[in-house]
């Protein structure tokens, strides 16, 4: 029983903080600056999160180059992020696999 209790306390100190800006954000009212800063988090903490595994993921040095260059491109261009990873991952495997 305090196995469970446990499990909803922390699901809802999870769901709580997700749940409540979306609830909020349409009655707040930003600057254009700050949109834009809200707009782009998400990208910057993915790819803070993601670069140094890029870097580790091969010892093929080609292969990390290329899939920070596919990526940044990708971005670069306003591609969907799926597309990106998705680029990313089939030039890699494709170098992978000629080399």
């Amino acid at each position: 029983m305090n196995m469970l209790v446990l499990t909803i306390c922390l699901a809802l100190s999870t769901a709580i903080p997700r749940i409540l800006p979306a609830v909020f954000i349409s009655r707040m009212h930003f600057s254009r600056g700050a949109r834009k800063f809200l707009r782009l988090l998400p990208v910057s903490v993915m790819a803070a999160l993601i670069f140094p595994g890029v870097i580790q993921s091969s010892p093929n040095a080609t292969a990390c180059l290329t899939t920070i260059g596919l990526s940044v491109f990708c971005g670069l261009m306003n591609w969907p992020p799926i597309t990106a990873v998705l680029a990313s991952a089939g030039a890699v495997w494709l170098l992978l696999v000629l080399m």
